[in-house]
């Protein structure tokens, strides 16, 4: 008669590892795309803000001191008949090395008005 005792508990002690690392990427995963929605939502935040009040001197100054109130990293503001923001952060994490950095963010959009409107698209 062979004793089976030892069998599921090799088993779980070979599939754990694995399973700690998917549950941490699906972690990692969801940090970076809760931190991409801020960053959207404060630069479109901005561009609006620099759109209406293009008069005011000064103006790069006053979006790149907004923006880094809520956002990390590398900004860039352009400002002509529109307003054009770039951000990029490099987001550290476990995975980074291993995807080859897929994990950094990186979001140009740019912003201007239409008609009366404000058009604020991704680039």
């Amino acid at each position: 008669m062979v004793n089976n005792k030892g069998q599921t508990l090799v088993i779980f002690v070979l599939v754990l590892p694995i399973l700690l690392l998917l549950i941490a990427l699906i972690w990692e995963i969801g940090n970076l795309q809760i931190t991409i929605n801020k960053y959207e939502t404060a630069i479109k935040d901005t561009i609006e803000y620099g759109l209406n009040h293009q008069e005011e001197n000064n103006l790069e100054l006053i979006l790149t001191n907004l923006l880094k109130a809520n956002v990390k990293g590398d900004i860039n503001i352009e400002i002509n008949n529109y307003i054009k923001i770039n951000v990029k952060q490099k987001y550290n994490t476990l995975y980074n090395s291993i995807f080859n950095n897929k994990f950094d963010i990186d979001l140009t959009y740019i912003g201007y008005k239409e008609n009366n409107q404000i058009i604020i698209k991704k680039e």
